[in-house]
């Protein structure tokens, strides 16, 4: 399992009094992230599954975007999201694929998601995380991310 420490893994980003700026947290984040070469990792193999999924700029700014999916949320789960952006590659890696095939519910009926989950520890807890892969025509990408203490054993595919 992941074991995260909140307090070092938030001191790569300079995030203070930007909180509620979700545009200026993506691009502190998604700036830290191309720094460590984040997105130039390749593609990566789900070991479960054996599907390849990329992690893109556009999945890191869609996990931190506008509405429920960052703005309006507590910053303790804002926190967790954060902390948890680096370790993408190694939870997607081993997730366990949760349900598949699922219908866009955006409306762009060509695209299905799949859902996975994993497992990470944050400053000593375990959480749930839920991995939502927008699967296209040719690759599959990272749409977004959920992390959730109270469902960390029995984690659902839904949100």
């Amino acid at each position: 399992m992941i074991s995260i420490n909140s307090k070092d893994e938030l001191s790569l980003y300079n995030l203070e009094g930007k909180w509620n700026d979700y545009v200026a947290v993506q691009k502190e984040v998604i700036a830290v992230l191309r720094g460590e070469i984040f997105f130039g990792q390749g593609d990566i193999l789900n070991v479960k599954t054996n599907m390849v999924i990329r992690l893109t700029a556009r999945g890191i700014k869609e996990t931190l975007g506008n509405g429920t999916r960052f703005q309006y949320l507590p910053k303790d789960v804002k926190v967790q999201k954060i902390v948890t952006l680096r370790y993408l590659p190694l939870m997607i890696q081993n997730a366990d694929l949760v349900e598949d095939e699922v219908e866009n519910y955006h409306g762009e009926v060509s695209n299905r998601f799949a859902y996975f989950r994993s497992q990470v520890m944050i400053d000593g807890k375990v959480y749930g995380v839920r991995i939502v892969i927008c699967k296209k025509v040719g690759s599959n990408h990272f749409y977004i991310h959920h992390v959730d203490i109270e469902k960390a054993l029995n984690y659902s595919a839904h949100p």
